[in-house]
């Protein structure tokens, strides 16, 4: 399983060390004895790495050239995309928000084991946080359309949302429908997975309520 991580992140782009790569691992390896106690995800193995550790970070060489020093990552689940990302952006805070109690639970045990020291652990709905943050980022978070306003509203000023989606003609589809006219779709390539994969980016100035103004990362 070590060389396996190890070609996805040559593949995806990623510069690593044997520190991340050992917290990966043990990540993935705590992940596998309590999915199968929790089903948490419906995967294990090598479509456990694929769909959710590549497909987390092959969003992070588009992340790395953000400005942030602060991100939440919210309906986080069992970790994603934050605890992937956060073994590689050691320098920026991350803040997991997941509703389940279970989750949070393993979520917690993550963090203790593996001093991941720049993560922390919110058990709240969105709609609780009253924080706000340089950037908010999520994969498989509920409805957008309907919640996009409480996303936009933990995002601090100039900061943006850094969303993992499908389809690039559903996203077109979804951001009619939220009326958000300033946004920028990257297509991303996650190993070993030929499902249609890209990143929605867009910041408050997005926001329907905002002036329509081109924003500094979307030139």
């Amino acid at each position: 399983m070590r060389d396996f991580f190890a070609e996805g992140l040559i593949r995806i782009g990623i510069d690593y060390n044997d520190a991340q790569l050992d917290k990966l691992l043990a990540f993935y390896e705590e992940l596998s004895i309590w999915n199968k106690k929790t089903g948490f995800l419906k995967a294990e193995g090598n479509t456990l790495v694929v769909k959710h550790f590549f497909d987390s970070l092959a969003g992070a060489p588009l992340l790395s050239q953000m400005n942030f020093n602060t991100i939440a990552d919210i309906g986080t689940g069992a970790g994603f995309p934050g605890i992937p990302l956060s073994i590689f952006f050691p320098d920026k805070l991350f803040t997991l928000v997941e509703r389940s109690g279970k989750k949070t639970a393993f979520l917690n045990n993550c963090k203790m084991l593996f001093s991941l020291d720049n993560i922390q652990i919110e058990e709240s709905e969105l709609e609780n946080i009253k924080s706000s943050f340089d950037a908010v980022t999520f994969r498989a978070f509920r409805n957008f359309v309907e919640y996009y306003k409480e996303l936009f509203r933990i995002v601090n000023p100039k900061g943006f949302l850094f969303s993992y989606k499908g389809k690039k003609t559903e996203i077109e589809t979804e951001m009619r429908a939220a009326g958000i006219q300033i946004f920028k779709i990257e297509k991303v390539a996650v190993p070993f997975l030929e499902e249609e994969r890209h990143i929605v980016i867009c910041g408050t100035d997005a926001a329907p309520s905002a002036a329509a103004r081109t924003l500094h990362f979307l030139r």
